[in-house]
């Protein structure tokens, strides 16, 4: 089983090199601070109201899935196309946008093939 553990000095400051004997490492959780970032722009607001777009319009998608009338078989189908738009999403946001419109566009021309 897979547990996170917090680093050794979690909520604190690392160990001084001189307490432990050894130089202080950089550990992966060393990140810049993201309060000085600059604030979002444009492009940033279009790139969220677009997620929220994708994101609405898959859990749309499921919903219309699971109600259909049709086998078990064609329905975890149908979810596993739903989940590859969402890993596409990850990755290519507009591509998973076309895809989901497709997919939905699909499932408005009528029942969708059994397997």
């Amino acid at each position: 089983m897979h547990r996170h553990h917090e680093p050794p000095y979690a909520g604190g400051e690392p160990a001084a090199e001189d307490s432990m004997g050894r130089p202080s490492e950089r550990r992966i959780d060393d990140r810049p601070d993201v309060t000085s970032a600059p604030a979002e722009g444009p492009d940033d607001q279009e790139v969220a109201a677009l997620y929220a777009l994708v994101a609405e319009r898959l859990k749309q998608a499921h919903a219309r899935v699971h109600a259909l009338n049709v086998s078990a078989d064609a329905k975890t189908a149908l979810t596993r196309q739903l989940l590859i738009v969402t890993e596409t999403a990850k990755r290519d946001l507009p591509e998973a946008a076309r895809r989901l419109s497709r997919f939905v566009h699909d499932l408005d021309e009528g029942p969708p093939p059994l397997r």
